[in-house]
């Protein structure tokens, strides 16, 4: 009689033991808001001809921007172009990676440009960050108006 109450004590234990190393509360790991964010102000943004050059301020952690973006779409009131007073579309989209050439990031300020925009032409624009964290949101600009 001894022996199963010493038995039925010893597994009671045991599993209260190892059920407590299943408790707590379980989520992915968030980056720390100081260390591991950037954000992005657009700082200028001018039309050369056929190409749009754009200067970014980046604050936080600028060495974790990986991937920078730039959103546009054309305006006016042809077929694929969007509308002045109409929500921001983009059309097209041109992404540059770091190491990539056309991604320049010198200290704090990112310089990109994009060719081939239709002369005479006014273009929506925004540019977006991607962290090297995949699981980082995004960080975007507002959107900006570059006329021809």
């Amino acid at each position: 009689m001894r022996n199963p109450v010493v038995i039925t004590t010893l597994l009671l234990f045991a599993l209260v033991s190892l059920s407590g190393c299943a408790l707590g509360r379980k989520q992915w790991p968030e980056a720390a808001r100081s260390e591991d964010r950037f954000t992005l102000k657009l700082m200028d943004g001018e039309r050369i001809d056929d190409c749009l050059v754009i200067k970014v301020a980046v604050s936080g952690a600028v060495e974790r921007l990986w991937r920078a973006s730039v959103l546009y779409e054309a305006v006016g009131d042809e077929e694929g172009q969007g509308c002045k007073g109409c929500p921001f579309v983009p059309r097209s989209a041109q992404h540059f990676t770091r190491g990539q050439e056309g991604f320049d990031l010198q200290g704090n300020v990112l310089r990109l440009s994009i060719c081939g925009l239709e002369p005479g032409v006014e273009y929506r624009f925004r540019v977006s960050g991607k962290s090297e964290i995949p699981t980082m949101a995004l960080q975007y600009t507002d959107v900006y108006m570059a006329e021809p």
